[in-house]
This record gives C-alpha cells, structure tokens and sequence, in this order.
C-alpha cells in the first residue's frame, strides 16, 4: 500500500505562491488583448495534462478531458479561463493530499499550485484587466 506524507505547507510557502500569481499576472498585462485570452486558453487546456500519471489513475485523463471543454468555453468567455484555474486549484489539493507533488522533486509544489491557481482565478473572474490601467489615472465626471 502506497502511503502519501503530507508535508507542512507555511505561511511562508502561502506568501511565495501569491507572488508568482501575481508576477504571471504583471507578465500578462504586457499581451495585448486578443492575445491574452487566446494563450491563456492554450496554457488552461495544458494544464489539464500537467499531472498525468500523478497517482490518481484514470481521473488524471478524466479531468483533463474536463479542462479541455472548458479550454473550448474559454475561446469565447473569461470566466471559464478562470473556472479552468479553479478545478486545478482543486486537483492540486487533491495531489497534495493523495496524489503526486506536480514537480516531484518539490513536495510543496502542488499546495503552491493551489494557492497561485486561485490569485489567477480572481483575476480572469474581473475579465483579466491589465496591470496599468491601475495605475493610470482615473478621470471622473463630476455634476
């Protein structure tokens, strides 16, 4: 019988994926649009594959058939780009728990994967806005 440790994952571990989030954001907002949603939709449809013969059998090639749809949906509508971040945010819990790290020499991998897929997921929700407009300023009408 396989037995599965499952390694402390720290604020720390937490702090670091959020910063990778958010580097992929910023690196993202240099694509101009259609673009960004287009590899954004290949790099969702990939990573349905990323954990195939990572220790859950059959269901690795069942939920890459499922992010592959949602790749497809994903041609048309944001929010499936980050639906699609959101069900691998949930498979990398389920490597973490039971499964295989997504890179295997770094146990922490997959719970990193988790919380980094959820700041991705947050921003394809608000329609994946480029970084600038922020920091542009904002001009307002007032009666």
């Amino acid at each position: 019988m396989h037995t599965h440790i499952i390694p402390e994952f720290t604020i720390t571990n937490a702090l670091a994926a959020v910063l990778i989030g958010f580097l992929f954001i910023i690196i993202m907002s240099f694509v101009r649009e259609p673009s960004r949603q287009k590899i954004n939709t290949v790099i969702i449809a990939g990573a349905g594959g990323v954990y195939w013969s990572g220790g859950l059998g059959v269901w690795e090639y069942v939920f890459g058939a499922v992010m592959l749809f949602v790749a497809f949906k994903a041609l048309k509508h944001y929010y499936f780009i980050g639906i699609g971040w959101l069900l691998h945010t949930g498979w990398d819990v389920m490597h973490h728990l039971y499964g295989e790290p997504i890179i295997h020499f770094a146990q922490l991998s997959s719970a990193g994967c988790a919380v980094c897929d959820a700041v991705l997921a947050i921003w394809f929700f608000f329609g994946a806005p480029t970084i600038w407009n922020v920091f542009r300023k904002q001009s307002t009408v007032t009666t």
